[in-house]
């Protein structure tokens, strides 16, 4: 005997169908246009553009059956930025998390291009004597100059330095290779972003992620440039924000 069997659609096509219904339950919330893309990133979640009357979205793919709640709450956080959206989501992806493909340190740092050598500072020197004076060799991290931010018109802030935990990679601003910085300042924002190798990011009672737990910002005034640093940098913050520095 002769059985019809049922055709099984492939993951491709799947996707496609969660995408498309994904999108239309973010349209009703977002009352606008939304044009969505699946990925599967290992560090960032999601991310949105508003180009005239449509969002654009991409999200990871845990993101393709996330519950009504969840949706909402990424529509308020995509309109408005509301912070209990933000801890919502925030929840939603630790759940999920193992959904998030696991790369090693190693495996991610092999995808970014490194360039510690400045014109003149060195940072990857810098990084050495630091992680021997002050943590006996135990960072295993990597450094480098990080791409400078495209912005138009005059600087408001600028970010100096940071630390990605999964890929253990620390990037510093490169407004900071300049014969004007001096080498006490560098060293004191190295110092600061190698600290967060020890002291990781964990939640606060309010549910929102803590950067700077107390313990990390008592440690920071170890370094022997602590007081000289800050105080070049409340007198020399705007150098630094009028910095021409070349995209890379």
């Amino acid at each position: 005997m002769a059985r019809q069997v049922p055709i099984v659609p492939e993951p491709n096509r799947l996707l496609k169908v969660w995408r498309r219904v994904l999108e239309r339950r973010l349209r009703t919330r977002l009352r606008a246009k939304v044009a969505l893309e699946i990925h599967d990133n290992t560090h960032t979640m999601l991310t949105f553009q508003r180009q005239r009357a449509m969002w654009r979205l991409r999200l990871h793919h845990m993101f393709l059956v996330a519950p009504d709640d969840v949706v909402q709450a990424l529509a308020s956080f995509v309109r408005k930025g509301d912070p209990d959206a933000s801890v919502l989501l925030d929840k939603f992806i630790e759940r999920n998390r193992i959904y998030i493909r696991r790369l090693s340190p190693a495996q991610m740092r092999k995808r970014i291009r490194l360039a510690p050598e400045g014109k003149h500072h060195d940072l990857e020197r810098i990084f050495q004597r630091l992680n021997e004076r002050y943590f006996d060799g135990r960072i295993e991290a990597a450094i480098t100059y990080g791409p400078a931010p495209r912005v138009k018109g005059p600087r408001k802030s600028i970010k100096m330095g940071s630390y990605s935990a999964d890929s253990k990679v620390i990037r510093i601003h490169p407004a900071l290779d300049q014969p004007v910085v001096p080498r006490y300042f560098v060293e004191w924002i190295v110092f600061h972003e190698m600290l967060h190798d020890v002291y990781r990011t964990r939640k606060g009672e309010d549910g929102r992620r803590c950067i700077h737990p107390p313990e990390l910002m008592e440690h920071e005034k170890q370094f022997h440039d602590y007081a000289r640093a800050l105080a070049w940098e409340r007198e020399n913050l705007d150098l630094l924000l009028r910095a021409r520095v070349t995209p890379a």
